[in-house]
């Protein structure tokens, strides 16, 4: 019984370690994940890459294995949507100034809020919210707050903040109404990008008449399960399905980067960290 007990409890921690080791090559490897969205909107095409949730990570020294792959891409625009620092009980940032100078010295940034950014305005971490946007605003980003930008082709991108209220655990409720009309101003003839953090609310964001919704925040669900179900998100929503990937709804697409990063919780099993590729087909040129 001794034996049989020893080769169980060995068998264990045989298991456990692999789990462990599984996790951290996910945590410190990235895939490249692709998705092609048609639009009769604007004409040509545009090729995004959508960088969210990194939260302080590093791929190689200054995120040099991040930059080389996005180089490689060679992308029209780089859309970031929130979460590159980690603002919990102390301030994580140091990897990612070096990252975002790099980008911007050679593409068209543009940057909106996540919940981590947000709480930069409690003013007890050592750099306050506006200083944050400012230094990003000299390195020639585009930063958005409840604001938009046009960027031709009859683009316009949009960034949504969302009230720290949404961000709660366990917190499953739409929008209040208005929410997004009262902050932005979606014009439908455009092809609309909106970049808002949580995938919560695709319904809202379908009714703002968005074409493309890009969110992160879920981490890809931590440890995934087959039908891209997550196990648990950051805000202890168990057994999601609105964790990563392309969702439809209407004539809307939600795509859910799973991150480049963690925090709180230190782990990804079927989960690996994702550089996100959009290619935009519009018409062809007559």
């Amino acid at each position: 019984m001794k034996n049989i007990f020893s080769k169980i409890i060995g068998l264990g921690a045989v298991g456990c370690s692999a789990l462990l080791l599984r996790s951290f090559y996910e945590r410190k490897k990235f895939k490249l994940v692709h998705y092609n969205i048609p639009t009769d909107k604007i004409k040509g095409g545009k090729k995004i890459v959508f960088l969210t949730d990194l939260h302080n990570n590093s791929f190689g020294k200054n995120n040099i294995k991040l930059i080389e792959a996005i180089d490689k891409i060679s992308p029209d625009i780089i859309l970031i949507g929130g979460d590159m620092i980690t603002v919990k009980s102390k301030l994580g940032i140091e990897n990612v100034l070096p990252l975002l100078k790099r980008l911007s010295d050679k593409y068209t940034c543009i940057y909106a809020n996540g919940n981590h950014e947000q709480r930069l305005s409690e003013n007890k971490f050592g750099l306050g919210y506006n200083r944050y946007k400012q230094i990003l605003e000299d390195m020639g980003i585009v930063y958005l707050s409840d604001s938009s930008v046009d960027i031709g082709e009859n683009i316009c991108i949009h960034g949504l903040d969302l009230e720290k209220k949404y961000y709660l655990r366990r917190f499953k409720k739409p929008l209040d109404i208005g929410y997004i009309k009262e902050r932005l101003h979606i014009d439908r003839s455009h092809y609309n990008i909106l970049m808002a953090h949580s995938p919560l609310f695709i319904k809202d964001y379908k009714k703002s008449g968005v074409d493309l919704t890009l969110c992160g925040h879920f981490h890809g669900g931590t440890i995934r399960l087959p039908a891209g179900i997550g196990v648990m998100t950051p805000q202890f929503h168990f057994f999601n399905r609105l964790v990563v990937g392309m969702k439809r709804l209407g004539n809307m697409t939600e795509i859910i980067g799973a991150g480049l990063g963690t925090h709180s919780i230190n782990i990804r099993l079927n989960d690996m960290s994702e550089l996100v590729v959009i290619n935009l087909k519009g018409r062809k040129r007559a």
